[in-house]
């Protein structure tokens, strides 16, 4: 029996009320949700022990992966899909732990920078490979052409919801 049965009987039974219910595209939509929720629980599992949650090791990876290890907040916050309140509590307390710093761009004082600390550096290095470990998982089996072929699909997805 599959974790997903649940869902796929209550798809059914939505569809069977109403004809019109496109069952197997919000099958599609149930399963990316289920695939998501799963990532980020293996992740949260290997980010416990390191004091961070998903929201806080997305802002370390993605300062990470900036040039100079540098972002201004809203291209931060834009990165890592989060709201500025959320982004504001998850850097206060990244700064508190001495991950991150915060200061001003040179000139424009209304324009916050977020950046790595050294220690945030060691950091996520340390991390990122345990959660690459966990998750990357989901993929165990796929052969080349069909990790090609997964992300290509999503990225239309993903143009077929960008926002105009």
């Amino acid at each position: 029996m599959s974790s997903f049965d649940a869902t796929n009987q209550r798809l059914q039974n939505i569809h069977t009320r109403i004809p019109d219910f496109p069952e197997d595209l919000m099958r599609l939509v149930r399963m990316t949700y289920h695939v998501q929720k799963r990532m980020k629980d293996l992740s949260n599992a290997v980010l416990r022990k390191y004091d961070l949650v998903d929201a806080s090791y997305m802002v370390l990876a993605v300062l990470y992966g900036s040039e100079n290890e540098t972002s201004t907040a809203s291209t931060l916050g834009e990165a890592c899909m989060e709201k500025p309140a959320n982004l504001t509590r998850v850097c206060n307390d990244l700064e508190s732990q001495g991950l991150v710093s915060r200061g001003n761009r040179p000139g424009d004082r209304r324009c916050v920078m977020i950046s790595l600390t050294d220690t945030g550096r060691k950091l996520i290095e340390q991390v990122m490979p345990e959660v690459w470990t966990r998750t990357t998982r989901a993929y165990d089996g796929f052969t080349a052409e069909e990790l090609k072929l997964q992300e290509k699909l999503l990225a239309r997805q993903l143009d077929n919801l960008d926002i105009t």
